[in-house]
């Protein structure tokens, strides 16, 4: 069965910033007249521009309205998956709201686990009542696309390990008991009164952190990887919902910015239910933009395969949604794909296109990145 998946980007002038914002469709059968009928879907929507952008695109391509003549409510967009609550992800999602019919929503909304939380609390000033607005407040743009939802009268459903979306795409990460753990460990659930956060979801630490990784001064070679194995991403990072497409045994794994414990998770998943990633799984979005805190050589040798030899390639593809001009995906993750036979691209503020058998378009052909001999320097 046909698929194609929309990893949408956005000049500098709109946004400089790198976000994710994601859609596909897949063929699902034929309509009366014999014409074929699709799945839509939408996984993150970036800010405000990528959101806009995912309106055209989804518009011009998906439903052929590129003059935007068609009633709202007459296009269907059958889910929307929200990876996890930072705001480079979920802002545009409004967008989607404002001009499409939305039939269902999959999202954990931290809120409405105030009852499992509250024990953790060591705040005595803090009740369950203003834990559970804390929450919201803290969690604000997602507590707007849960009002967009319900005024819509859209479904909203949990986003947990082993839900089925569409009878296609299988939720592999977080488990429910993982999630509460991971809101229990967030600076950004309000537990104590200690918190500092910027708008992104991450501490003011890890952002000063993350400035520091641009100079490529280290060199690296086919055998020589420099990855770490001992990295860690924020709690909230690793909340990010990780999903396994399989349409006629085509896989495709999205990760958001889930981190080695998220997708190390998601593995182990996959194999109590007797699958084998590397085996079902030939597109992949490389996780959090490139950054070199939420991948590592094992958890890659567990996702691809090992280490292939030097020019060789696999027939698999991952790519990096990134802004123009954004020094992600770090050279040392893309070095680690390609080294694993995996054709690498970024979207450096343009739209990516990967399908299997579906309709073609007029587009030009990206280029791959290649192995670059060196690499940032680690400066944490």
């Amino acid at each position: 069965m046909a698929y194609e998946i929309d990893f949408i980007g956005v000049s500098a002038d709109s946004c400089s910033k790198d976000a994710d914002a994601i859609c596909l469709r897949w063929k699902s059968g034929v309509d009366y007249y014999g014409n074929p009928k699709y799945k839509i879907g939408v996984i993150d929507g970036g800010f405000e521009a990528h959101g806009d952008a995912m309106v055209n695109h989804i518009n011009q391509y998906y439903f052929n309205d590129k003059d935007n003549s068609i009633d709202p409510v007459e296009k269907i967009i059958d889910f929307i998956v929200v990876t996890h609550p930072d705001m480079d992800h979920t802002v545009g999602l409004k967008k989607i709201f404002e001009n499409f019919t939305v039939l269902k929503v999959y999202m954990n909304r931290p809120w409405i686990y105030t009852n499992e939380l509250f024990d953790k609390v060591d705040d005595g000033r803090i009740t369950k009542k203003s834990l559970y607005d804390r929450l919201r407040r803290k969690y604000a743009t997602i507590a707007d696309i849960e009002e967009l939802a319900e005024d819509q009268g859209t479904k909203i459903i949990e986003a947990f390990q082993g839900t089925i979306i569409e009878n296609s795409i299988r939720i592999l990460s977080p488990s429910k008991s993982f999630y509460l753990q991971l809101l229990v460990e967030s600076e950004k659930t309000p537990l104590t009164n200690h918190t500092a956060d910027n708008l992104f979801g991450e501490s003011i630490a890890k952002m000063a952190q993350r400035a520091k990784e641009v100079v490529l001064s280290l060199w690296e070679s086919w055998t020589k990887e420099l990855l770490r194995e001992d990295v860690e991403t924020s709690a909230e990072n690793e909340t990010s919902v990780v999903l396994r497409g399989l349409i006629n045994e085509k896989g495709f794994l999205l990760t958001g910015d889930a981190g080695v414990r998220a997708l190390n998770n998601a593995i182990d998943y996959l194999e109590q239910i007797g699958e084998n990633v590397r085996e079902t799984v030939s597109f992949y979005q490389i996780p959090h933009h490139g950054g070199r805190h939420n991948i590592n050589p094992s958890t890659l040798n567990r996702l691809i395969g090992n280490k292939v030899n030097k020019g060789e390639t696999i027939h698999k593809t991952a790519f990096a949604s990134v802004a123009k001009d954004s020094d992600h995906p770090k050279k040392m993750v893309t070095n680690a794909f390609i080294r694993r036979g995996v054709m690498v691209y970024k979207t450096d503020g343009a739209t990516l296109w990967h399908h299997i058998d579906m309709p073609l378009r007029n587009w030009g052909r990206a280029t791959n990145i290649q192995f670059s001999d060196y690499v940032e320097e680690w400066d944490d």
